[in-house]
């Protein structure tokens, strides 16, 4: 009688070992899952994140070049204006010569 009471013990031990050996599969199969799904997101968001720097690398070069050919301008122009001012200021000086050579 013992036997028999001790062997469905075993039994139900057995049954539910099985029981708990498939979850602890599944466990393992929705982790392997989940570690795959986040690989995934991680490659997805490198990719994107190295896809914006070298945008904004490109937008910097861009910016770089604007910025030295503004300051080419800037530099023209100033040579410019400086050109004009000496003009100005030999004319005017030319003029004074000449008003005051009139008058004396």
């Amino acid at each position: 009688m013992e036997g028999a009471g001790l062997e469905e013990r075993l039994a139900r031990l057995e049954g539910r070992v099985d029981e708990l050996s498939k979850r602890v599969d599944e466990l393992s199969k929705r982790v392997d899952d989940l570690r795959s799904s986040m690989n995934a997101r991680f490659s997805e968001l490198r990719n994107d994140i190295n896809h914006r720097f070298t945008e904004l690398s490109k937008r910097m070069d861009d910016l770089r070049d604007d910025v030295m050919r503004l300051e080419s301008r800037f530099r023209w122009l100033m040579g410019t204006m400086m050109g004009f001012a000496g003009a100005l200021v030999g004319a005017v000086i030319a003029l004074v010569i000449i008003v005051l050579t009139a008058v004396l």
